[in-house]
């Protein structure tokens, strides 16, 4: 059976969340930065005259380029031009319940309690240990270097686990809200939301690339794609106005 996780292998404890089960919303915003060029800049084919050195292709490659360059001037607005990208976000919504046992569960869930799955996902949110942190610790009091335990200064890491979905991110948020308490006024059950950033100082994003990829490249692969193609192509609006 499939897993869906947060989780930090190498914190101190290893800190593993399991969810108990699928969330009720899983959200994905990606946003890229654009600004608009200082100028409309001055049409001609500067851009043909570049390529007529060249090959055909580059004739037609700069042919192109000074087509496009009259949409700013008959629109009398500045072109985009890409910036950077932000990080990847997701938003997660789940419930935990002490009370009935998920599918990975046995014949309860941690004893009839979520404490354990709540002291989990705080730690996510607390600056903590990790082994490079310990083990450095270790060699520089070996070393003597003396034994000053390295500062807690920054949250673990996590790496998020769902279906086809593995990337490596930070928690910004994490809203828990109780809806109820067993006798002993311990939790009972709880409402989830966390917010997630991608952290792309990491190999994850290598993976999501190729991963990626390969979907895109698998999309054509359906029924009809030349027609798609032919749609979405420059040629169609020309063809459709004169003919």
């Amino acid at each position: 059976m499939e897993r869906g996780l947060l989780a930090n292998i190498f914190a101190i404890p290893p800190l593993i969340f399991r969810f108990q089960w699928n969330p009720d919303l899983l959200q994905e915003r990606k946003r890229y930065k654009y600004e608009q060029s200082n100028s409309f800049g001055r049409w001609g084919f500067d851009q043909t005259s570049a390529g007529s050195a060249g090959s055909l292709l580059d004739i037609g490659k700069g042919l192109w380029e000074d087509l496009k360059e009259i949409g700013p001037l008959l629109t009398a607005t500045r072109p985009f031009e890409a910036k950077e990208g932000e990080p990847r976000e997701y938003q997660i919504e789940f419930q935990l319940d002490a009370t009935t046992p998920g599918p990975m569960d046995t014949d309860d869930h941690f004893g009839g309690s979520i404490e354990p799955d709540l002291a989990v996902l705080r730690s996510f949110m607390y600056p903590g240990w990790d082994d490079v942190d310990v083990i450095g610790w270790v060699a520089k009091g070996i070393g003597g270097g003396g034994w000053e335990p390295p500062c807690w200064n920054r949250p673990p890491t996590c790496t998020f686990i769902y279906g086809s979905l593995s990337f490596d991110c930070v928690m910004q948020d994490l809203d828990i809200k109780i809806t109820a308490f067993k006798e002993d006024l311990s939790p009972q059950r709880a409402e989830i939301t966390v917010r997630l950033l991608e952290q792309t100082h990491s190999t994850t994003p290598i993976t999501d690339f190729l991963t990626r990829t390969a979907g895109a490249a698998r999309a054509l692969g359906r029924e009809g794609i030349g027609e798609d193609i032919y749609a979405a192509s420059p040629i169609k609006p020309l063809v459709d106005l004169f003919l």
